[in-house]
C-alpha cells in the first residue's frame, strides 16, 4: 500500500513539474521591423513592385512585394514605408497576401500609414513617404515574399 501511495505521489508531483515546465517556455509571438520599397504606377488598375527587408530576430530577410489595386487611382508614385511586423513566430509568417481597403493622395510630396494583415495572423503597422502624383479609392492585395 505504502509503494502505491509513493508511486502515486511521484507521478503527480512529475505532472505538476512538467506542467510548469511548460508554462514557464511560452511560444509567443515576436514583433520584426520592416522596410518596403515600391514603385506604383496605376491608371483604374495599377499595380506596384518593389522590394523590402524584414529584420527578425538579428537577422535579416530580403523580401518580393508585389501589389495589385482596382479602383478609382491614376497616377505614379514611389513610397518608402517602415514599421512593425507582429505576431511572427517565425520569419516565414511574413509571407502571404494582405489585403486593403485605401484611399490617399499625394502632390508632389506626402506621407502615409497603413495597417495590414496576412492569413496567419501577421500585422503590418507602416508608415512612411509618398513621392509623385496619385489620387486614389480602391481595394488592392500585397503579396510578400522572400527573395
Amino acid at each position: 500500500m505504502l509503494r502505491k501511495v509513493m508511486f502515486f505521489r511521484a507521478a503527480g508531483l512529475a505532472l505538476v513539474m512538467a506542467m510548469i515546465a511548460l508554462q514557464t517556455t511560452p511560444a509567443e509571438a515576436e514583433n520584426g521591423r520592416v522596410y518596403i520599397k515600391l514603385t506604383k504606377a496605376s491608371f483604374v488598375v495599377g499595380g506596384s513592385a518593389g522590394s523590402g527587408t524584414l529584420r527578425f530576430r538579428g537577422k535579416r530577410y530580403p523580401l518580393s512585394v508585389g501589389v495589385v489595386k482596382v479602383g478609382l487611382t491614376i497616377g505614379v508614385v514611389t513610397a518608402e514605408l517602415v514599421g512593425t511586423a507582429r505576431n511572427l513566430r517565425r520569419a516565414r509568417d511574413i509571407e502571404g497576401i494582405y489585403v486593403a481597403a485605401t484611399g490617399s493622395a499625394t502632390l508632389g510630396k506626402g506621407r502615409s500609414s497603413v495597417l495590414l494583415e496576412n492569413g496567419k495572423g501577421v500585422q503590418l503597422r507602416l508608415r512612411g513617404r509618398q513621392k509623385g502624383l496619385e489620387a486614389s479609392l480602391d481595394v488592392g492585395g500585397i503579396n510578400i515574399q522572400f527573395r
